[in-house]
C-alpha cells in the first residue's frame, strides 16, 4: 500500500522534477564558471520538454502502435513517466566570441532564477502532497 503511494505518477514526476532541476542548476553554474574558457561550450538539461511530451500523451485520445507480426519493423519505445530521464545537451552550434567560448552570462543568470523558482515550486508541491498523506494518516 506505502509503495503505491509513493510510486505514483505524481511522486515520480515530482521526484524526476527535481532531479532535473538539481541537475542543470549543477550545470548552469558550470557555465557560469567556465564564462572565461576558450572553447567551452554551454551545456543545458532538456526535460521540461520531455515531460510536457508524456503528460500530453497519457491525456490525450493517442492510438497506440503495436506490432502485428515479427517482421514488422520495431516501434521506437514510446517514452513514460517511468522511463523518463534529463537529458544533458552541449550547444555547439554557436560561438558568442572569438575564443569559440558560447557561454552568454546574462543568459545563465536568467536560466538561474528561473531554475531556482522552477526548483522551489516542484519543492513546494511535493511538501504539499506530502502534506496531505500525513493530514490523512492523522485524520
Amino acid at each position: 500500500m506505502i509503495d503505491a503511494i509513493f510510486s505514483s505518477d505524481t511522486m515520480k514526476i515530482l521526484e524526476k522534477s527535481l532531479n532535473a532541476a538539481s541537475l542543470q542548476h549543477q550545470l548552469i553554474t558550470n557555465n557560469i564558471a567556465n564564462v572565461d574558457t576558450p572553447g567551452f561550450k554551454a551545456s543545458e538539461v532538456v526535460f521540461q520538454s520531455k515531460l510536457q511530451e508524456v503528460l500530453d500523451k497519457t491525456q490525450g485520445d493517442y492510438l497506440k502502435l503495436k506490432l502485428t507480426n515479427k517482421n514488422h519493423i520495431p516501434i521506437v519505445p514510446e517514452v513514460t513517466v517511468n522511463n523518463l530521464e534529463p537529458q544533458i545537451v552541449t550547444r555547439t552550434e554557436t560561438s558568442l566570441r572569438t575564443d569559440d567560448n558560447n557561454v552568454d552570462i546574462d543568459s545563465e543568470m536568467s536560466k538561474m532564477a528561473e531554475n531556482t523558482i522552477y526548483y522551489s515550486t516542484m519543492a513546494e508541491l511535493l511538501s504539499l502532497k506530502l502534506g496531505m498523506l500525513k493530514n490523512v494518516i492523522t485524520t
